[in-house]
């Protein structure tokens, strides 16, 4: 091989990998951008399409690498933490585990109890569940491609309701969900998302349909048993096969079927009917303990469903 070839092969092979650090330095610079933006933007769209774009971020190459960077996860949590900034609300705190350089959140009325991050759903359908990582319940499913939230309904009763009513109260409990209902509505009014709020929609509109086909006959008794001594009051229905619990005078609580003909026939639901539109099925269960007592040991019967395509059985 005769030195002029030499020097070109030595030439080309420098070209190629100056031209390879310049790639890797290049989705550098792209990605230190998009992450300017989803820190300092005020416009909502951007904000989305930061993370949008962050989420499935590659970086690095094999000439390049960058050893501190946040998992494709975290993005949804940067993402929930500023929306809500941008509407004043800085009830979601964030922590970062620099040993491992993975991003955490939580809510200070129960942050001695829970820590909550982003799992990655694994199917081609994207998106990421919001999970306690103790438990392992996952509140909600939410989708940044396809503008979606889903709320989990097993779970939230799960976690709120069984187990952390075990150790704080109602008001604890209804701070830490306050932020998620906000984040609902921001996803709704600003960025056009589909949502599901399950058992946290106040409004008198919501039908919380059971996950059960039928209802046997002797779960509504024994609502009536338990309220008897008490200052509840326990209806029959006039339009409907069921029962209205008056809880106070602003506040009931149905449960009927839909359109059956019988008990034993599908379609049955809770509602809740206040001035308001301000309670919840989940405020129900979080705030009455003869109501939680009541659906927690009947729950095989009375739970509520979630979305089926998201949450499965």
């Amino acid at each position: 091989m005769t030195s002029e070839s030499q020097n070109y092969a030595a030439s080309e092979h420098l070209h190629s990998f100056s031209s390879a650090i310049k790639g890797g330095l290049s989705i550098g610079k792209q990605y230190v951008q998009l992450i300017d933006q989803l820190v300092d933007t005020n416009d909502l769209e951007e904000l989305l399409a930061a993370a949008q774009q962050l989420a499935v971020f590659k970086l690095g190459t094999k000439f390049v690498q960058f050893p501190h960077q946040y998992r494709s996860q975290d993005y949804y949590m940067l993402f929930m933490a500023r929306l809500l900034e941008l509407h004043q609300d800085q009830s979601l705190k964030l922590n970062l585990n620099k040993s491992n350089w993975t991003l955490s959140g939580g809510f200070s009325s129960i942050d001695t109890l829970t820590n909550f991050e982003f799992i990655l759903e694994r199917s081609d359908n994207g998106g990421a569940f919001f999970t306690e990582t103790n438990s392992k319940e996952s509140l909600f499913y939410l989708n940044l491609e396809r503008r979606m939230i889903r709320f989990n309904n097993r779970a939230l009763v799960n976690l709120f309701v069984v187990k952390l009513a075990q150790d704080a109260d109602s008001s604890a409990i209804e701070q830490a969900v306050g932020p998620l209902i906000s984040l609902t509505h921001y996803l709704k009014q600003d960025l056009g998302f589909s949502v599901d709020f399950g058992i946290l929609d106040a409004n008198n509109a919501a039908q919380y349909y059971l996950a059960e086909n039928s209802l046997p006959v002797n779960v509504i008794d024994k609502l009536f048993v338990q309220t008897e001594g008490t200052d509840y009051m326990l209806l029959n229905m006039q339009d409907h096969i069921g029962a209205t619990l008056i809880v106070d005078a602003d506040t009931k609580l149905n449960l009927f079927a839909r359109d059956a003909v019988n008990q034993q026939d599908n379609n049955w639901l809770f509602s809740v009917e206040d001035s308001k539109q301000a309670v919840s099925f989940f405020d129900m269960l979080v705030r009455y303990p003869l109501i939680r007592k009541w659906y927690l040991e009947n729950r095989d019967v009375l739970e509520v469903k979630s979305d089926p395509l998201v949450f499965a059985g």
